[in-house]
């Protein structure tokens, strides 16, 4: 496997080609099809359509179409558009995750907004969406829109996520 165009951007603890560990890949602990413990198909507690307390269209403490303090449009001090200390490419001290897809190459950045809501970049900079962190330590994923677009974000057991579509099944993205 050849390296990354973007991998010399990436601290190398943090990059997957080189850091084994942290790909799901080449790490039995952190890959949800291996490990039952943070698959969604298997774990009620992580999957929001299993679990009532976790889905935002039955817990409208999550909704941010319900709770403006996790919607960007409503709540500027979360919108990169106002706060441009969020956006990854014009603030070298953003705090967050690099996201990848199964191949390992870098497609964006989840930068950490606040304690609640985290800001989806792709690999270019644009702002795609956000994701509203649960009691479960999971996250739903929103459009720009505050429209959940029911995929969700799981921990992997260690420093991470890995990504899920609606029917829980893992798109073979994470972040690290």
């Amino acid at each position: 496997m050849s390296v990354a165009q973007d991998a010399p951007e990436l601290p190398s603890q943090r990059n997957p080609i080189l850091n084994l560990a942290i790909s799901p890949y080449a790490n039995p602990r952190i890959n949800p099809i291996k490990n039952i413990r943070i698959n969604p198909k298997h774990n009620w507690n992580i999957n929001p359509s299993m679990n009532d307390g976790i889905n935002p269209e039955k817990n409208k403490l999550i909704n941010p179409k319900y709770n403006k303090d996790f919607s960007p449009l409503s709540n500027h001090s979360i919108n990169p558009m106002y706060t441009f200390s969020l956006h990854p490419l014009s603030n070298n001290n953003w705090r967050g995750y690099y996201m990848f897809d199964k191949d390992s190459r870098l497609t964006g950045y989840l930068v950490i907004a606040n304690q609640f809501v985290v800001l989806d970049f792709d690999d270019k900079g644009v702002w795609k969406g956000y994701l509203v962190k649960t009691s479960s330590n999971t996250y739903n994923y929103f459009n720009l829109q505050d429209e959940w677009t029911r995929s969700f974000f799981c921990e992997d057991s260690m420093v991470g996520f890995n990504l899920f579509d609606a029917t829980g099944e893992w798109t073979g993205n994470y972040a690290k």
